[in-house]
């Protein structure tokens, strides 16, 4: 199954599930856009590991799923709160961290670990 063509399916479902959950949660027109770039700025260092190591992409989509449905499972429960400190001026995109911040960052370890676990077994 590592090489499956259905990790093609599920990484369609995983961007699915990224826009679904991460624009809503998005203010502004400018949030939107720069959280929209997230699934294709993902597969971009993916994609250049595989050409290096000339594996095959499909043996490294499950890391790929990983990482887009990591971000969003993170933000789960925080959309209203997220909205709110994103939409305060004052407050850089990039300094606007919250529960989420922690939540997010433990959903990317324990998917990136089974993500690891499949490709290694």
């Amino acid at each position: 199954m590592k090489d499956s063509p259905l990790w093609w399916l599920f990484a369609a479902t995983s961007v699915v599930i990224w826009f679904s959950v991460m624009l809503p949660a998005m203010p502004t027109r400018k949030h939107k856009a720069f959280v929209s770039c997230g699934p294709a700025l993902a597969a971009v260092p993916l994609a250049a590991y595989c050409l290096k190591s000339k594996e095959p992409f499909t043996e490294i989509l499950p890391f790929y799923c990983a990482l887009i449905v990591s971000v969003p499972v993170g933000i789960l429960g925080h959309r209203k709160a997220l909205r709110e400190v994103l939409s305060d001026p004052d407050i850089p995109y990039e300094e606007a961290t919250g529960p989420w911040t922690l939540q997010a960052g433990c959903a990317l370890v324990v998917f990136l670990g089974l993500a690891s676990y499949y490709v290694a077994n």
